[in-house]
């Protein structure tokens, strides 16, 4: 392994001089001997280390990225905006999946103080409650962003859930639908709390009872959205002409048990997801949805964190606007 002495010797200069170059130190120096050990550095291949570095510069260029679930095609927009900023700024992303697992969340924050991270983005408010548990993560003050609604102190990017999902379920009332039936996700969710107040907020509008049994509870996933599916059919007497999901992935799920049990969409029942996911575009038929600006998403919890570790002051909340697409489904 090359050295910071092989290095020195090659350049045949100190290695307090080699140190003093790859760290800018504004330690005089002359152009020649600085153009020297660069030269040296190069046609050995040294890499310093990082982690003498960070010690002495008192950050990593590292961020740590929590997400509630890598599989679910909602975050890997949110992902590259992220990213994108990062790469810019000079940082590296260390990405943790957590499962939605309280214990996971406080595992991958326990590495990230290891790791000495600049600072962490959240995604999920149900990441930042389980987080909330980890009394260390809050001794350290690590600067941190959320993406989402969260009870937490921290500067969030979010958009109005109860606002979009209000629109959605009015478009299936102006379309003439009387009976709507909700699948949402997990209780926990703060997400999927707010997209059910609005839910109710645009029955109680219209004048339209909320009828309990018309709610079914799913996980996020196809699988949970096709067995919510199951759980309103199987409800003997239950009428209902069209269904609000609180996610696309659910809402993909909900199609095919529509058709596994001869009913046409939108004819039988008009569907609407949210997120607007990649695949709400091809499904057939095509999933009207709201779409929810992922990319922008990131690309503005990135540029906070980085005022954030700049000194800069950040606005408590940012809320970037959805909007609602139209396609077969309803």
């Amino acid at each position: 392994m090359i050295t910071i002495k092989d290095v020195a010797k090659k350049a045949g200069v100190s290695v307090t001089t080699v140190s003093r170059v790859l760290n800018n130190s504004s330690h005089p120096i002359s152009p020649e001997t600085r153009q020297r050990v660069l030269e040296a550095v190069a046609e050995l291949g040294f890499l310093p280390n990082a982690a003498a570095r960070s010690l002495q510069l008192q950050e990593t260029k590292t961020i740590g990225l929590m997400l509630p679930d890598i599989a679910n095609p909602y975050y890997p927009g949110i992902v590259r905006g992220i990213e994108d900023v990062a790469h810019e700024e000079g940082y590296t992303i260390i990405l943790c999946n957590t499962d939605r697992s309280r214990e996971r969340t406080s595992k991958y924050l326990r590495v990230l103080r290891e790791k000495r991270v600049d600072g962490i983005i959240f995604t999920g408010g149900g990441v930042v409650e389980d987080a909330s548990h980890d009394r260390f993560f809050w001794r350290e003050e690590i600067p941190t962003v959320v993406i989402g609604k969260h009870p937490a102190d921290f500067p969030s990017v979010q958009i109005d859930n109860v606002g979009a999902a209000k629109r959605a379920v009015a478009h299936l009332i102006a379309s003439g639908h009387r009976h709507i039936a909700c699948i949402t996700g997990p209780e926990a969710s703060t997400t999927s709390r707010d997209r059910l107040k609005g839910y109710r907020e645009a029955l109680e509008e219209a004048g339209l009872d909320y009828h309990p049994g018309l709610v079914v509870t799913g996980d996020f996933s196809p699988a949970g959205g096709y067995g919510a599916v199951q759980r309103l059919l199987g409800q003997p007497g239950l009428k209902f002409t069209a269904l609000f999901t609180h996610n696309d992935l659910m809402a993909v799920g909900a199609l095919k048990a529509l058709a596994d049990h001869g009913l046409s969409v939108p004819w039988d029942v008009a569907v609407v997801g949210f997120d607007d996911i990649p695949l709400a575009s091809y499904v057939l038929p095509r999933l009207t949805t709201v779409a929810v600006p992922v990319y922008d998403l990131g690309l503005t919890a990135m540029r906070l964190l980085r005022d954030l570790l700049q000194g800069r002051e950040v606005a408590p909340v940012t809320t970037l606007t959805t909007e609602l697409v139209v396609r077969e489904s309803a």
